[in-house]
C-alpha cells in the first residue's frame, strides 16, 4: 500500500481517491511511453492468443475426460476390474473412483458386513 501511495503522489492522479482503490486502478492515469505501450500491448495480445489456445483444449479435455468416465464405469459395471486397479491405470484415486461410480449408480462389489445403530432402528 505504501508503494501505490508513492506512485499516487508521483504520477499525479487526477482522483486520489479512485487511485487508493486498488492497484488496478491506479494504471488508468499512469504516464506510459509509446514503447511501453507497445510492450503491454504486445503482451495483451500474447495472453489473448494463449487464452484462445487454452479455450479451444478445454474441449478436447473435457471429451477426453467424458470417454474416460464412461469407460470407468463400464468396466465397473461389468466387474472387469477392482476399483484400486481401475485407480491405478487413471488419473484418479480410488476414492474419486467410487465417487464416479456411485454416481452412475453402480454398486459395491461387496454388501456391508456390519449395519449401523443408526440405521437398524
Amino acid at each position: 500500500m505504501m508503494k501505490q501511495a508513492q506512485v499516487v503522489a508521483m504520477v499525479g492522479f487526477r482522483n486520489r481517491r479512485l487511485a487508493s482503490g486498488g492497484c488496478n486502478l491506479m494504471w488508468d492515469d499512469a504516464h506510459m511511453t509509446e514503447e511501453e505501450k507497445a510492450k503491454e500491448q504486445a503482451a495483451l495480445e500474447r495472453l489473448d492468443t494463449l487464452t484462445t489456445a487454452f479455450d479451444a483444449t478445454k474441449e478436447a479435455h473435457e471429451k477426453a475426460r467424458e470417454e474416460l468416465r464412461v469407460a470407468i464405469v463400464e468396466i465397473l459395471m461389468t466387474r472387469q476390474a477392482a476399483p484400486g486397479k481401475v485407480a491405478a491405470h487413471s488419473p484418479y484415486d480410488r476414492n474419486h473412483i467410487r465417487r464416479i461410480a456411485d454416481a452412475a449408480g453402480v454398486p459395491p462389489l461387496r454388501e456391508r458386513t456390519v449395519r449401523s445403530a443408526k440405521r437398524a432402528g
